[in-house]
């Protein structure tokens, strides 16, 4: 049965809530260039933190902390792979955070210096705001009374409520004094407890709303009303700070600097200047900035709505680069859902996974690895270590890497001549002669192709094929192709001058100089299934040279167009239809180092003044390629009350759709159906993605009038 279209309210409303997820369906439009630029992480909106040597970030998408180290520009993943965690926040040599685990909401400390976790709280804990100073920890949590605040001493591991109002939130801590938000009185007011004295005082009370609080040292930095004040504990002097109408949030203060939000802008203030200084605009005012000394963090969303990470140096005048993935991009290759490269500082060169579904880059190499070359294909990437001049696999869905040679084995790998193809690996083992072997990367088996007399000049893999170009003469070489399974080899070009073979669906293609004159280099092509060589693109100016394939579709050097003779530029041809693509670049772009797996190309860009790393699909991913995401973990049911209930079309008509289901997340968004009748059903925003026909049938079925969203706390 033909579905009718969908109602224009509805399109609209899926057409708003798909873009702002970034679900599969926008991640990779065939054709549109990604700029994947990642000198900003993308984080999700649990929060952030910085300090001296540390910073504390979670990347949207996964549930471990990263862990920065600022001087060593290295990245650990902190933290159980399968519990929410919230509120990160680091001092010293520890991080805390608030994790889901246990089935509540527990305080954990890691102990950066003795790689150890440590649990603060015990039972069905509920702990909703968190603070770290030295080695006093503080947060909110339920109490006898209510919810008071609590301060665990690392030094001691004794946990003392500091509050007894039963209506205490939003603690801040320093070496002597724990601040907090207080509502005894019946409207927010500021307290404090001296923790020398053990004593609990009063700083700042009254009519009007005071709220914010941001500890250091003895200064309270807080919000009266839409106004930045600081009080001294030690003076009792309470000062006002600021004095303009618009409206300010997320104070936080270092020594005599007070960092804050004015609307959406961010600014700073010293206590003893009568006026601020903006730093930044449009940042993300759900996340509360943060400051340590001269740095300013804070996070903004990008022209894809995605929330990255930004550092801002106050002595400098100046937005600093953070994360590992910060380095300069070199060696891309690409495969269906992922992209992977080098990402190179003066201290250290990693490699980069980026998900182009969920629009998320990682760092996948050990800290004290030396990789080169990483390839991609299915759910394995693979690279060079030349530390320990072996050959490393990473594999995706586990997140767990393992090395594939040994020179304990006899084995010594080629660099550079190796390819990945699901999970089979093609590589060169130069122990003693050049043998050409395959690895079974799930399994571990291992075949021998062949043994050549000296290094082949390329080596390729591709479904069933193996392709290899072997020197014969001083300027020429044979092109082999081997059955894999007939475990058989065919020279299917002799004695011609190559250089390299790649093959694509039912074809090998090469560049070969036809005749050696001028402007001689053309492509040619085999035709497994006829096995005969025929001229693919031949013209009688300008080279056509080292083509590359994948699916269908190649990319190779042109010139011919060019004005002078080593310009060469980039085409796309569809070997099927025989045509050039009606993919295109951009005119602006810059290319260089471009590589062709899967259904997408990738390719080093300096278009925008710097090396950055652009990806392209040409065609839409293979089933067959897909790589699932790791199981998670199953939830717990949320309580009754932990969502609020609306009807669909009264979202949809005041306009505020998206802005409900943007500061929800995706995870937290549930369709209700003919809600209360016999046929109600249930759907959440990621299960009716993941079956976009059932949703279409459900929605078109219930229509907008009969459907209600839920979203969860």
């Amino acid at each position: 049965m033909k579905r009718k279209p969908m109602q224009g309210l509805l399109a609209a409303a899926l057409l708003v809530t798909s873009l702002w997820t970034g679900t599969p369906a926008f991640a990779s439009s065939i054709g549109q260039e990604i700029k994947i630029d990642v000198s900003q992480p993308e984080i999700s909106r649990d929060g952030f933190d910085i300090s001296k040597e540390y910073a504390v970030w979670k990347v949207e998408g996964e549930q471990t902390l990263t862990l920065y180290n600022l001087s060593k520009q290295t990245e650990t993943k902190i933290g159980n792979k399968n519990s929410e965690k919230k509120k990160p926040r680091v001092d010293g040599k520890y991080a805390v955070w608030i994790d889901s685990r246990h089935g509540g909401a527990d305080v954990y400390l890691y102990d950066i210096a003795n790689d150890e976790e440590i649990r603060l709280t015990s039972g069905n804990a509920s702990a909703t705001d968190l603070e770290i100073s030295g080695k006093k920890v503080v947060w909110s949590g339920k109490s006898d009374a209510g919810t008071d605040i609590f301060m665990y001493d690392i030094a001691t591991g004794d946990t003392t409520r500091v509050s007894t109002s039963g209506k205490a939130s939003d603690p801040t801590v320093s070496d002597s004094y724990v601040a907090w938000e207080d509502s005894r009185a019946g409207n927010p007011d500021i307290y404090y407890y001296d923790i020398g004295k053990q004593k609990e005082e009063v700083a700042v009370e009254g009519k009007a709303q005071q709220t914010d609080p941001s500890l250091y040292s003895d200064k309270i930095a807080y919000l009266h009303g839409q106004q930045v004040y600081v009080y001294t504990i030690g003076t009792g002097r309470n000062k006002q700070l600021t004095n303009t109408t618009s409206s300010k949030s997320g104070v936080h203060i270092y020594k005599d600097t007070i960092l804050y939000l004015d609307d959406d802008d961010l600014a700073y203030q010293e206590v003893g200047k009568s006026s601020g200084k903006e730093i930044a605009t449009s940042v993300f005012e759900p996340l509360a900035p943060r400051i340590y000394e001269d740095y300013a963090m804070y996070a903004k969303r990008d022209n894809n709505k995605k929330l990255r990470l930004h550092i801002y140096d106050l002595d400098e005048k100046e937005e600093i680069t953070l994360g590992a993935t910060s380095g300069e991009p070199s060696q891309p290759d690409g495969s269906d859902r992922y992209v992977v490269y080098l990402s190179e500082s003066k201290k250290k060169t990693s490699v980069v996974l980026y998900d182009t579904e969920k629009g998320t880059s990682k760092i996948i190499s050990k800290s004290n690895a030396d990789p080169v070359r990483p390839v991609v294909s299915g759910k394995y990437v693979v690279w060079y270590d030349k530390r320990e001049d072996a050959l490393i696999a990473y594999d995706i869905r586990k997140g767990t890497e393992k090395q594939i040679t040994n020179e304990d084995d006899d084995q010594l790998p080629s660099e550079t001549l190796y390819e990945v193809d699901g999970t089979k690996l093609l590589w060169v083992n130069l122990d003693r002669r050049a043998n050409l072997m395959i690895t079974d990367l799930a399994t571990g088996k291992e075949i021998e192709v062949t043994s050549l007399k000296n290094e082949p000049l390329s080596v390729d893999i591709y479904g069933n094929y193996v392709v290899w170009v072997e020197e014969s003469g001083k300027k020429t070489a044979n092109i082999y192709l081997y059955d894999i399974e007939e475990q058989d080899d065919l020279l299917i070009r002799k004695n011609v001058e190559v250089q390299s073979a790649q093959i694509g669906d039912d074809f090998v293609v090469w560049s070969e100089n036809s005749g050696g004159a001028k402007n001689g280099w053309d492509l040619y092509y085999y035709r497994i299934e006829r096995q005969r060589t025929e001229l693919l693109l031949r013209y009688s100016e300008g080279d056509q040279k080292n083509p590359q394939a994948s699916r269908n579709m190649i990319i190779f050097e042109d010139n011919r167009l060019s004005s002078k003779e080593k310009d060469f530029y980039y085409e796309l041809y569809d070997v099927e239809d025989r045509s050039y693509s009606d993919i295109e670049f951009d005119d602006d772009a810059e290319i260089s180092s471009p590589r062709i797996g899967g259904n997408r190309i990738v390719w080093i860009d300096e278009r925008d003044g710097g090396p950055v790393v652009y990806t392209m699909a040409f065609a839409s991913p293979r089933n067959d390629d897909a790589v699932e995401d790791p199981e998670p973990k199953p939830e717990p049911e949320p309580e009754p009350g932990d969502y609020k209930e609306y009807r669909l079309i009264d979202l949809m008509i005041d306009g505020t759709l998206g802005e409900k289901l943007e500061s929800a997340g995706f995870s937290k968004i549930v369709f209700v159906f003919f809600q209360g009748t016999k046929d109600e059903v249930t759907l959440s925003l990621k299960d009716g993605l993941m079956d976009s026909d059932r949703m279409a049938d459900l929605f078109e079925k219930a229509g907008v009038r009969g459907i209600d969203v839920r979203i969860y706390k």
